[in-house]
């Protein structure tokens, strides 16, 4: 029957050691998942945290961009405001009435002028030094009364240029706040004539406002030059003008700067909420737009999340595919630990190679018999390992596993195997080779198993002594007791004499036969050494026929010796020799017929 072996290499030697290192420092399945999802817990953590500080500088940028672009529609209405004084105060009938010091006049041309342009709520005319001329619609109580000490006034006139005035309750009934544009009157030959001057009620900035959208919950209003609040959703023109100077943020408004604030509860929001603010340029009013925190944040809040339940995910399911992995490899780990322990075990030497007959495993029988560590031998190439010899020719013996690979089926040693083992020590092994089968059935090495013959043969030479020693005792014990039971019968005592002298010749054969083969076990066991010197055999000849010679006359035979070449010597134990020749010969002259 062709058995064949189907195995799988465990790896080369290199692969082998470290996998033996890793072994010992193996960790809990645990602390392997520990160490597998924590770089993953901490990369969600840090993105996580990434993402909240991009978001918020992201929301934070645009509450930003919002305030900046209310602050440029605050700047670009008063700049139409300007426009329109400008237009208005450099009209010829304005500024060639007041010439004529006709104020009334002046005035009838500027009439219904709230009609066109909603956002004014009256326009007056001031003489440079700030006494109220004319004005529309007609407020005959406040006619003739100087201004000077308006913020309007000191403004325009400081430089005779355009100006924008902080907020200011009207001097007549109704008495509401309105802030106002003072534009200087100038002649042809740029000689300050006058001062035009337009008001706006604060709920047309209150409508500016609305325009820009602050989002969910959020909010804008507008402070002027001193920090009064002059714009805000619920503000309503009647009510009086409240400072927010003190707030942080108006503060930084008042100093021409810009930036974003988190603020408690306010009169703007009654609760945590983000200030981002920014100042209308050149007219020192500011804008300021509000949101509650959670509004403003509610989309970073929502990124994060996502965020953090696609890492919770990523490690969720890289944690159960981890411990699905390291599970089977531990089993797998197991079960190669089993199957070590079982190869360790077995009283055969186990080697298996691959293809290019390097050696891939080595079991723990294999270094006793061959005297080499498997560290030594794994990953070597084979021949340069293990050394097979014919005990016939010493020639290396590999054709079994040759024949295993190639022919991939089951080949066994011839007889007479030797191993060469690392000392240089030989003994005789036996056993075969079967191939190793990979998955596409082509062969990628071989196993070899072996196993020290050395008993076996020793063996089975001590039932080949035995047998012979037995036949060779069989003839004197034989003789011995067919002359002792002659004897007993035996009346004659010449004849008795004679036959228990036979009988004690044969007993003395045995106990020397007895005693030669317990030599020859000796000499099997190395318990006497043979000491192998050149010697002459015509010598050792001589000596035994002088030794035999009594006998041989005795038993009437003679012992003559052939022609030797006094030259002729071999290299052997000459006491051995000697005794192995005497022993034959006396045999001869003993049991050859008188």
């Amino acid at each position: 029957m062709n058995n064949k072996i189907e195995f799988t290499p465990l790896g080369g030697g290199g692969d082998k050691g470290k996998m033996r290192n890793n072994e010992m420092k193996r960790l809990p399945l645990p602390v392997i998942l520990f160490l597998i999802i924590l770089p993953l817990v901490l990369s969600g953590v840090y993105l996580s945290i990434r993402e909240f500080d991009h978001q918020t500088k992201v929301e934070l940028e645009r509450r930003g961009a919002l305030a900046d672009l209310g602050a440029l529609l605050i700047h670009e209405k008063f700049d139409g405001i300007i426009d329109v004084g400008n237009s208005l105060a450099s009209r010829a009938r304005v500024y060639q009435n007041i010439q004529k010091g006709d104020w009334d006049a002046s005035i009838e041309s500027l009439e219904g002028l709230s009609q066109t342009f909603p956002y004014i709520d009256s326009v007056g005319i001031f003489d440079k030094e700030g006494v109220l001329k004319a004005v529309t619609p007609p407020m005959p109580e406040v006619i003739g009364k100087s201004f000077a000490y308006r913020d309007y006034y000191k403004g325009v006139s400081k430089e005779w240029e355009p100006y924008v005035s902080e907020a200011f309750k009207r001097a007549v009934e109704p008495k509401y706040n309105v802030a106002s544009v003072a534009v200087p009157i100038l002649s042809p030959d740029q000689n300050v004539l006058g001062i035009l001057l337009l008001t706006i009620k604060l709920d047309a900035i209150v409508g500016w406002i609305k325009e820009i959208d602050a989002g969910s919950g959020g909010l804008m209003f507008v402070v002027d030059k001193k920090g009064q609040l002059v714009a805000h959703p619920q503000l309503r023109a009647e009510d009086n003008l409240v400072d927010y100077s003190s707030l942080s943020s108006v503060q930084r408004l008042l100093n021409n700067d810009h930036g974003i604030e988190v603020h408690d509860k306010d009169f703007a929001i009654g609760e945590e909420h983000v200030a981002s603010y920014a100042q209308v340029k050149d007219y020192g009013f500011g804008v300021e737009i509000a949101q509650p925190t959670r509004i403003a944040f509610a989309e970073r809040g929502a990124q994060v999340i996502e965020l953090a339940l696609i890492w919770a995910f990523i490690i969720l399911t890289v944690s159960v595919s981890s411990y699905r992995v390291l599970k089977d490899r531990e089993r797998i780990r197991a079960q190669r630990d089993r199957e070590r322990i079982l190869l360790g075990s077995i009283g055969d030497g186990v080697i298996a190679i691959d293809r290019d007959w390097h050696i891939t495993m080595w079991n723990k029988a294999a270094s006793t018999i061959t005297g080499f560590s498997e560290s030594e031998a794994l990953g070597k190439p084979f021949r340069s390992v293990v050394k097979f010899i014919r005990a016939r020719d010493r020639k290396e013996d590999i054709a079994f596993i040759e024949d295993a690979i190639v022919m991939k089926r089951v080949s066994s040693m011839e007889d007479g195997v030797l191993l060469v083992k690392k000392d240089g020590s030989e003994i005789s092994v036996g056993d075969s080779a079967a191939p190793i089968i990979g998955a596409n059935g082509e062969s990628e090495g071989a196993i070899i198993v072996f196993r020290d013959a050395s008993k076996e043969i020793e063996s089975t030479h001590l039932r080949s002594d035995f047998v012979y020693a037995s036949h060779q005792m069989r003839t004197p014990v034989t003789e011995a007791l067919w002359n002792i039971e002659t004897a007993m019968s035996e009346e004659n005592p010449e004849k008795k004499k004679e036959d228990l002298r036979i009988a004690h010749q044969s007993v003395l054969s045995i106990k020397k036969l007895s005693e030669d083969i317990v030599v020859a076990s000796e000499i099997d066991q190395n318990n006497i050494m043979v000491h192998r010197v050149p010697i002459k055999l015509i010598d050792v000849l001589t000596e035994i026929q002088s030794k035999i010679e009594t006998v041989a006359q005795e038993r009437n035979v003679t012992i003559s010796v052939a022609p030797v070449s006094p030259l002729m010597a071999v290299s052997t134990d000459q006491k051995l020799l000697t005794r192995a020749l005497l022993e034959i010969i006396e045999n001869a002259v003993t049991y050859s017929m008188r």
